[in-house]
């Protein structure tokens, strides 16, 4: 079995260079499960995980993508775009109405399930083959699924040709299910757009449902890894703790799939925000912003750009700095020092706590 452990992004670009893993069965780590995987296009390798499983075929494999910008966009339900962005990367496996030929082989009728895994690892090397890895727990099925590294090489160490390990640290860490969600749409059930859980995982489904039913407020900056990032993650915390019935999200107006900058990961994490480190940038699209229930933007010309992109939903785009009554834009930090940060978090953290205030005391007007 071949072995990489923790590999930055340089070596997991010549290791697949050099081992494509074409048929391979795969170990990984996914943020929160060890599971047995292998590429979407290896019919065979599938059929192997399945006889080494004992698995029926009317169980269904997860597909686990970088995120979501390799989906087909226009083939996404609208209502579950704000699930998507609130959990990915993260705990929850969507399953839902997605034609594609290369997933068929996995769908249980048109549907398919799938996640963003929190690990950023596995992410780069699902990136780097350039397809879905197909993703099950590791047990014989009927059986409890593994959880501790050292009793899958002492048990199971035969059923994988290579194993992408994450940190020592996260080998530590114990396993958590992923929570799996069904997405029904309003021409399969009658009557509304629903959700059903199939399996109660580490995200409560209480919380998953509240968030399919909530209003979303999107921010908006220009790349999303400074800005817009730090409002979404000050904000949520926010809306938990004045018990708001909202949700949030961001995006930027340029291409997406970078971390959140340094300096404003470390800032949120001193205001406790751990969640920011899984941040991945995207850019906007027309389903995030006819998904979205207020638009707020950074810059004067970012919602000038979006006014004219989308007239229809301009009543809903603003700057964060005019909803709450003050002018000008909030200026961009990136490339500056930690100092620079610092003043820009301050000013949105001032202009959410007067958004929240608003909220409460229901003074919206659009």
């Amino acid at each position: 079995m071949l072995i990489l452990k923790d590999p930055g992004l340089h070596k997991l670009e010549k290791f697949i260079a050099s081992n494509p893993l074409e048929n391979a069965t795969i170990l990984h780590w996914t943020g929160s499960m060890w599971g047995i995987g292998c590429r979407l296009s290896s019919p065979e390798t599938i059929a192997r995980i399945k006889e080494l499983k004992q698995r029926p075929d009317k169980d269904g494999f997860i597909a686990l993508i970088p995120d979501i910008s390799v989906l087909e966009q226009d083939k996404i339900p609208t209502a579950l775009l704000p699930l998507m962005h609130q959990y990915w990367p993260g705990n929850l496996t969507l399953v839902f109405n997605y034609e594609d030929s290369t997933l068929a082989q996995i769908a249980k009728g048109n549907k398919v399930a799938l996640r963003v895994p929190s690990d950023p690892a596995l992410r780069a090397l699902i990136y780097l083959m350039g397809e879905p890895l197909i993703s099950t727990s590791v047990n014989v099925s009927g059986m409890m699924a593994e959880n501790n590294y050292e009793r899958i090489m002492r048990n199971y160490a035969s059923w994988f040709d290579f194993a992408l390990l994450p940190s020592s640290r996260e080998l530590k860490r114990p396993s958590e299910p992923s929570t799996i969600v069904e997405y029904i749409s309003s021409e399969e059930s009658g009557s509304n757009d629903k959700i059903k859980c199939l399996r109660e995982g580490s995200i409560p489904f209480y919380e998953i449902k509240q968030a399919f039913q909530l209003p979303v407020v999107m921010f908006v900056c220009s790349a999303n890894i400074c800005r817009s990032p730090m409002a979404e993650n000050l904000f949520r915390k926010m809306i938990r703790e004045n018990n708001l019935a909202l949700a949030t999200d961001s995006c930027g107006l340029r291409s997406g799939g970078q971390m959140i900058s340094l300096n404003a990961l470390q800032l949120l994490l001193e205001r406790g925000i751990i969640d920011a480190q899984q941040h991945i940038s995207k850019q906007f699209t027309p389903q995030l912003i006819s998904s979205s229930w207020l638009i707020l933007t950074m810059e004067e010309g970012q919602r000038d750009l979006l006014r004219n992109i989308y007239p229809n939903n301009a009543r809903r785009i603003w700057t964060l700095n005019e909803f709450v009554g003050e002018q000008g834009d909030i200026d961009d930090p990136f490339g500056s020092n930690l100092e620079s940060y610092k003043k820009t978090c301050e000013i949105i953290e001032d202009r959410l706590q007067r958004l929240t205030e608003k909220l409460k005391n229901n003074e919206l007007r659009m």
